[in-house]
């Protein structure tokens, strides 16, 4: 509890992330609503309590501890990515991998999507690495039944082995629930396409790769 003001300009707590008070700031702090956790960058956190000579409250108590990353020596052990939190870390896989019970390694995932949020991203396998070969991936887009919802296409990575009339590797994408509905577009090689829509509210895709090349892939967002 300290005393509060709009700009904490009477009583306040300072933090700043270093060793002085011409370190990066933090936050200056008042008032009774408590901050959101504070980590500094390095090893060092500077800290200062101010007082006028009017309103008095019981002040503040705060814990700390060293927080080690984890992730900075041998990342963390993870096969693909370290990702180092307070006090822990824990290991995540890229597209098409789930991690293994060892909680380190990662492991080939079904390739088989079913998506109902109203937006976010879709990648090729291993993303942003070299996809594998001989894959067959979908992801089925729906939004909430009984509403017609377009959905945009919007690609803003495209890298996949070009060929004419995309036979090898490719990207279908179906005006459906699967891939019998109508076609879309097939996609290969490294030119972005123009943003894709529905005529409903369900979209179909299918990434395709052979036994031969393999390139990045590719990344899309979706939304409704």
């Amino acid at each position: 509890q300290i005393e509060r003001h709009d700009s904490c300009a009477y009583d306040y707590l300072e933090i700043r992330d270093g060793s002085s008070d011409s370190s990066s700031l933090i936050g200056r702090y008042c008032g009774y609503d408590k901050p959101d956790d504070i980590k500094s960058t390095s090893n060092k956190l500077w800290m200062k309590f101010v007082s006028d000579g009017s309103i008095n409250k019981a002040g503040f108590a705060v814990n700390f501890f060293k927080d080690k990353d984890e992730c900075s020596k041998n990342n963390g052990g993870c096969q693909h990515e370290c990702l180092n939190s307070f006090g822990s870390y824990e290991c995540q896989c890229r597209s098409g991998f789930v991690l293994h019970d060892n909680k380190h390694d990662c492991k080939e995932a079904g390739c088989d999507h079913k998506v109902t949020s109203v937006s976010g991203t879709i990648t090729s396998p291993n993303w942003p690495d070299k996809y594998p070969s001989k894959k067959e991936c979908t992801w089925a887009i729906s939004t909430t039944p009984g509403h017609r919802i377009k959905l945009v296409m919007g690609f803003s990575e495209l890298d996949v082995e070009a060929q004419q009339e995309c036979t090898y590797d490719h990207l279908e994408i179906f005006d459906g629930k699967d891939a019998k509905a109508p076609a879309l577009g097939r996609f290969c090689g490294a030119k972005e396409p123009e943003p894709i829509v529905s005529s409903g509210n369900k979209m179909f895709l299918k990434f395709v790769s052979d036994n031969s090349v393999q390139k990045k892939g590719f990344e899309a967002t979706h939304t409704t």
